[in-house]
């Protein structure tokens, strides 16, 4: 059997007590935070001022993770250049796309999609150059 000297003893105890209050406490602090509203997914053009903030959500009106959003952005002299941008939704269900052009050579369409389910929206920015979408997946 192991003998430790009693100031020892009473170091590894209190070490082991602060190890134990800092785990519970950090334990503590995640599930707080986990009811805290998650950010949505953020992609740049940097083309432009104008922005898109996508909310993807199912047919039970909850938001759905790991969606595909895609679009094609055409620009430069007639509309020549093109960025093709891709992301996913975050767990919130939402895609910010900023740096949009405020005056777009083509129309810009966003593809969101997931397994077999598809929705197309326009974005159109010189009506509305910061829109806000709420799309429902069926």
């Amino acid at each position: 059997m192991l003998r430790y000297p009693n100031n020892m003893r009473n170091s590894l105890l209190s070490a082991l007590l602060l190890f134990s209050f800092v785990s519970l406490h950090s334990l503590a602090a995640n599930a707080q935070s986990s009811s805290a509203p998650v950010s949505p997914t953020l992609i740049s053009a940097e083309l432009g001022t104008c922005s898109a903030l996508i909310t993807v959500t199912g047919t039970d009106a909850k938001p759905i993770f790991n969606v595909k959003v895609t679009t094609r952005i055409r620009y430069g002299m007639m509309g020549v250049k093109k960025l093709d941008l891709e992301t996913f939704t975050s767990a919130g269900g939402q895609v910010k796309i900023a740096g949009l052009p405020e005056v777009p050579r083509k129309p810009i369409f966003f593809y969101i999609s997931k397994d077999d389910k598809l929705e197309i929206i326009e974005f159109k920015p010189d009506v509305r150059c910061h829109s806000t979408f709420d799309v429902v997946l069926k």
